[in-house]
């Protein structure tokens, strides 16, 4: 393990590879019978969150140095 800031970026690129799965799934759902693009569409839906999450702890673990940088409690204690 690196530096917090080597540990950011590698949450941002994450991030980046969650996105583009995502839009892979999202592009196949066209192709599903109804039942199959629902559970799809859930699971989408959790890669989202994911998503989300990867991008806010990336950018909570960039700033963690920075006096400035407000943090919300969602991630910290």
């Amino acid at each position: 393990m690196g530096t917090l800031a080597e540990l950011a970026g590698l949450y941002i690129e994450s991030a980046a590879r969650l996105k583009v799965g995502i839009a892979a799934l999202e592009a196949r759902m066209e192709e599903l019978d109804e039942p199959r693009r629902r559970a799809l569409e859930r699971d989408i839906a959790l890669l989202r969150q994911m998503l989300r999450e990867t991008r806010e702890v990336g950018e909570v673990v960039g700033h963690y140095y920075d006096r400035s940088y407000w943090r919300g409690g969602k991630y910290t204690c």
